[in-house]
């Protein structure tokens, strides 16, 4: 007799679930963990679909490059909607642009142009070098430069926007003539690339969609033109500010909306998107000024993107894909505490992370260059080791902090 309670207690054990066995075995953690990003990216192409319809958007513009992998999240999730009746009309894009060169568009002429949408962030050391590639010059145009300006080109410096050095640059010849050639040159180039997409912007405004946080590219686009192009953007995260006419909206995080449900968990580890959301090709490094293909956006032929993508991403995304189809192909009665079952899986997501998901993460993040305030990535400074013991402390105050919100929401929904 005790061996058969002993029995029937461990199948109890067995069959425990987080929510239920039909979810669960969806969410499936032992196969793959990192794949159970399909819960939260679902839940933000599930907000961004009703904020679209809210607003009544006819074009929605997805950024590169992390655009790319949301925008067919989008497309499936439309796809599935009008397979049952419900049809939004709304017309999707992939935009080509990069803070490079958007920036390289968008600056004033050197005695009016402050660079705050850069040294907001990026002031602290800089180094003409690095002030140069931010703002969109090539290595041909540093190059040109350095041989005029010398060896203080590579200099870091502390506080480069006050700098005897930044001001000696604005005064070095070379230099004022790539800037005005460069700003001129490119503002019409991209004018000319927003007149392919076809869109009656000064009437409707702009939609833009990207992984967030500041919104950087979306300020260079409104200054681009004047603030006089109404511009919104819809985030995973956002924590920026914002004024009537260049609106930022968070679906997984806002600073902007302490109501939104569940965001102290969605927001959670929202800069591994930065990897997740990697694309097939490089960054976009301009527009092409030729008078035959003005406007065409030049796109970096750097193999090393499109390589890390190929190695790294693609099996992940394609299997995040087929798991997001599954979830979105639910009916509406299995689907109505969806938003709660994915807050709730993606805390699970943290909970479960393995020794493989850990490496995943830094095998990424040494591939990653950021190509904006600086060049490189300031982790690389630090051990494998250092990294993994600093991820684990953060996960482990996460959880936490947050289990017993988890457990409530998980009561909730079994008591349903």
């Amino acid at each position: 007799m005790p061996n058969k309670l002993i029995t029937k207690e461990k199948t109890k054990m067995e069959q425990k679930t987080l929510i239920n066995q039909e979810w669960d075995q969806i969410f499936n953690y032992k196969v793959d963990n990192f794949v159970n990003h399909a819960f939260p990216l679902f839940l933000f192409t599930k907000r961004l679909y009703e904020k679209v319809t809210e607003v009544g958007c006819k074009d929605l513009l997805f950024m590169s490059r992390e655009g790319q992998f949301l925008k067919k999240l989008f497309d499936r999730y439309c796809e599935i909607q009008t397979a049952h009746g419900k049809v939004l009309n709304v017309k999707t894009h992939y935009f080509y642009g990069s803070r490079n060169s958007i920036m390289k568009a968008s600056v004033e002429s050197l005695d009016q142009e402050k660079f705050a949408s850069l040294f907001k962030f990026f002031n602290i050391c800089m180094s003409p070098k690095n002030f140069m590639y931010s703002i969109g010059f090539s290595d041909e145009q540093i190059q040109a430069v350095r041989e005029t300006f010398g060896r203080k080109t590579n200099s870091m410096v502390l506080n480069f926007k006050h700098s005897a050095l930044f001001k000696k640059l604005k005064q070095n010849q070379t230099f004022v003539h790539i800037y005005e050639n460069n700003r001129q040159e490119q503002a019409r180039a991209l004018d000319a690339y927003f007149k392919t997409l076809q869109i009656n912007y000064q009437k409707d405004g702009l939609f833009f969609v990207d992984i967030g946080y500041h919104g950087t590219m979306q300020d260079l686009i409104f200054k681009f033109f004047h603030g006089k192009v109404k511009v919104t953007g819809f985030y995973l995260k956002s924590r920026a500010e914002q004024s009537a006419n260049n609106q930022k909206i968070g679906l997984l995080g806002d600073k902007n909306n302490r109501q939104l449900f569940g965001a102290k968990i969605t927001q959670y580890d929202c800069y591994n998107y930065e990897q997740i959301l990697r694309a097939d090709h490089g960054r976009c490094l301009g527009y092409s000024v030729d008078s035959a293909n003005l406007g065409k956006p030049m796109i970096d032929p750097n193999p090393t993107d499109p390589n890390v993508y190929m190695r790294l991403v693609k099996k992940l995304q394609d299997q995040i894909f087929e798991k997001f189809t599954t979830i979105a192909e639910k009916t509406c009665r299995e689907l109505q505490d969806i938003e709660s079952m994915c807050v709730i899986y993606n805390y699970h997501l943290v909970k479960n992370k393995t020794k493989d998901d850990f490496k995943w993460i830094m095998d990424m993040q040494d591939s990653h260059k950021d190509d904006f305030g600086f060049v490189g990535y300031p982790g690389k400074m630090f051990s494998k080791g250092i990294k993994k013991f600093v991820f684990k402390i953060k996960d482990w105050r996460f959880l936490v902090s947050n289990g017993g919100y988890i457990k409530k929401l998980t009561r909730k929904i079994s008591q349903k």
